[in-house]
Parts: C-alpha cells; sequence; structure tokens
C-alpha cells in the first residue's frame, strides 16, 4: 500500500470493522440475498477501498461512500457474470443441496419472511433499494440518494410511493 501513512490505514479498517454489519447487509441486499456472492462481494469491495482510499473526499459520509463502492462492486460482479454466461451458453443452474431443518418455529419463521418478501416485491427495484437503505443501514433520504445516485426529490418520491404500495398490501392481507 504504497504511498498510504499507516495511521490513515488504521483508521480506515476500524471504520471497516465499525461498519462491518451494515455493509454485509447492504451487500447481501445487492447479491439478492446469495450469501457467498455477498462475501465475495464485500471483500472485493473493501479491498477497493484500501488500495484506493484516496478517492474518498469527504464529499459524503464515508458509510455513503463504501455504500457506493459495494453497490458499483456488485454491479461490476453482476455485469462480468452475464458476460461469461454468454461466452459459455447461458450458464447451467443446479439446486441448492443444501439441507436445513424445519422445527416448526422456523417453518413459522419462513412464512412470515416470505409474506414480508412478497409484499416487498411488490415495490419497484428502486423503492426496495431506498427501502433497504432507510430502514436497514439508516441512511437519511439525502444519504440514500447519494448512493443511488438520484437527486433527492426523487428519493423521496420513491420512498412515499412504497410506503403507499406496502400499506395497501398489508391492509389487503388483514394486517393492520
Amino acid at each position: 500500500m504504497s504511498g498510504i501513512p499507516p495511521n490513515a490505514q488504521s483508521s480506515i479498517t476500524s471504520q471497516l470493522e465499525q461498519l462491518h454489519s451494515d455493509c454485509y447487509g447492504w451487500a447481501l441486499y445487492c447479491c439478492n440475498r446469495d450469501r457467498e456472492k455477498a462475501s465475495e462481494i464485500l471483500q472485493t469491495a473493501y479491498l477497493k477501498i484500501l488500495e484506493k482510499q484516496h478517492t474518498f473526499r469527504g464529499a459524503s459520509t464515508f458509510k455513503t461512500w463504501i455504500f457506493i463502492v459495494i453497490k458499483n462492486t456488485a454491479l461490476d460482479a453482476a455485469r462480468e457474470q452475464r458476460k461469461s454466461e454468454k461466452r459459455i451458453g447461458g450458464g447451467l443452474q443446479f439446486p441448492n443441496a443444501a439441507y436445513e431443518s424445519d422445527s416448526e418455529s422456523r417453518l413459522d419463521e419462513k412464512y412470515q419472511n416470505a409474506f414480508f418478501l412478497e409484499a416487498l416485491y411488490r415495490l419497484s427495484e428502486r423503492q426496495r433499494q431506498i427501502m433497504q437503505l432507510l430502514f436497514y443501514h439508516d441512511f437519511s433520504i439525502n444519504q440514500a440518494a447519494e448512493v443511488l445516485h438520484i437527486s433527492a426529490g426523487s428519493a423521496r418520491q420513491h420512498y412515499h410511493r412504497a410506503k403507499k404500495v406496502l400499506a395497501e398490501w398489508f391492509r389487503k392481507n388483514g394486517v393492520e
């Protein structure tokens, strides 16, 4: 890591350690909840951050900048995977062979998660991204707009529309 003062490097490492849970949660979202991909994306993003920390100019918060790096890393990886699949001829999809025991409580939890995920999939992709950043990562609407490269007004619109769609979905399904 040439040219990086040791104290700056340890400061970045310390900040990454403090934000790791949030970063992993965002990486999971960016990778459609694929834990393996999320771990790879996060590791790649951390390497980018540690190798190119000079690109952080302080125009936003450090957390916002990290989330942008993670999102862009995930987009780059998805683009590369699509290119690779085209070269190979579509790519083969194998079912997940992992075994999970389904006790009653885990089954109930799965049903609740499925119900909530079904509600979330009533939203547009942009609305889901806004909700993820606001509620799971404690971003403000302005910070979420920055991560997604949209205006704050557009982010507010997506947020309000998402709330409307979710409220209607829960009302129709008897959740008050």
